[in-house]
């Protein structure tokens, strides 16, 4: 089992956050398909619509009324794919942290979907909000030379943790996180451009047939290429980016209970409070843990 809540350098929670991937890729990929996977698809095919219709204005096959134009930018499937794309981030971030959670309450026990999504229930409506209300605040701190913004939007992004591991109201969890963040911006800000960069690269893999296809009608290469084609291609690449953005989310929370380690010694409470438990093992049964 790797510990969650204790002391990490930035290094160790890099290497936290991939050692937690490769030990929880299976039953942690197969909770991300089946929770978060139906609205990645739905968003992956709203982006093949909206890419086809961008498509189709490149090669001119729009109207050339700047009316009927926008209406094919801003279409239906433009307002779905925000919609879908925002709806998708929230429930990644949700999943990751209900995960996170169980799995430290469990001790590295078997987690099954079903429990999981009952967790995830509980923090749906509270996600929605605080992610409404944070979005709003950092758009409005960004109209002052865009500082303002970049550090609230630091600060917040330890927000969904906080409100699922401990169940706090929007009021709590706001000053929770500039309680927790404090003297940790730069590393937390650090982590998550870090961490971008990996899952940038790493998504590339997912983006190259929707690229290639963009390339060959932007060329004219393939003038009438079928807009089944480009639909699937966009939507292996959404699906893909979508899941893949759990790497950040469960970089972010082993920064959360970093925090939480180095404010209140969560964890050596914890183990404090097992010693001499009947659950309790022995010392060499922890060696070799991260």
């Amino acid at each position: 089992m790797i510990t969650l809540f204790q002391q990490r350098d930035f290094g160790e929670k890099i290497n936290a956050t991939f050692t937690f991937i490769g030990r929880e890729f299976k039953p942690f990929g197969t909770a991300l398909l089946y929770i978060v996977g139906p609205l990645a698809l739905a968003t992956g095919i709203a982006s093949g619509v909206y890419q086809s219709n961008m498509l189709a204005i490149t090669r001119g096959q729009g109207s050339e009324l700047p009316f009927e134009t926008l209406a094919r930018i801003f279409s239906p499937a433009y307002f779905l794919l925000v919609l879908f794309s925002i709806l998708s981030n929230i429930l990644v971030n949700l999943t990751t942290y209900s995960y996170m959670k169980l799995y430290h309450e469990r001790s590295g026990g078997p987690i099954g979907v079903s429990e999981l999504w009952a967790e995830i229930q509980r923090h749906i409506v509270a996600s929605l909000l605080f992610s409404f209300i944070s979005f709003v605040a950092i758009v409005a701190a960004s109209m002052f030379f865009l500082i303002p913004g970049l550090y609230i939007g630091v600060v917040l992004s330890l927000g969904l943790a906080v409100l699922v591991f401990e169940e706090t109201d929007f009021g709590a969890t706001w000053s929770r996180c500039f309680q927790l963040i404090r003297d940790k911006w730069w590393s937390t800000f650090g982590l998550i451009m870090i961490m971008f960069i990996i899952l940038m690269i790493s998504s590339l893999v997912f983006s190259i047939p929707a690229g290639i296809v963009s390339m060959l009608v932007s060329m004219k290469l393939v003038p009438d290429m079928p807009t089944i084609v480009t639909i699937i291609t966009n939507t292996l690449s959404t699906v893909g980016s979508t899941l893949m953005t759990a790497m950040l989310a469960i970089a972010l929370g082993f920064q959360y209970t970093n925090l939480v380690e180095r404010n209140h010694g969560t964890g050596l409470l914890s183990a404090i409070d097992s010693i001499g438990s009947s659950r309790s093992r022995p010392n060499t049964a922890d060696e070799g843990e991260f």
